[in-house]
């Protein structure tokens, strides 16, 4: 069995790159029985469709930013 922390680190590696069949094996069973990797694998492929879908729209028309967001980020930076 794989822990935690082994998961994450397939979870992330399995978006980017194949990984083998006995680590893909693995990476299910654990989230077969650990709830808590489960929803943290759910949120990652929805962030990665979210993503996908923004990574899409940007080629297709320009996405921009609200002047406010700016001077909010622009704001914190300045505080650090």
């Amino acid at each position: 069995m794989i822990t935690c922390e082994e998961t994450a680190t397939l979870l992330s590696a399995e978006m980017d790159v194949p990984i083998s069949t006995t680590k893909r094996m693995l990476l299910r069973m654990h989230l077969i029985i650990c709830k808590q990797c489960y929803a943290i694998a759910r949120q990652m492929k929805s962030l990665r469709k979210i993503f996908l879908g923004l990574e899409k729209a940007s080629l297709q028309d320009e996405i921009l930013m609200p002047v406010e967001s700016k001077k909010r980020i622009l704001q914190a930076l300045y505080e650090q």
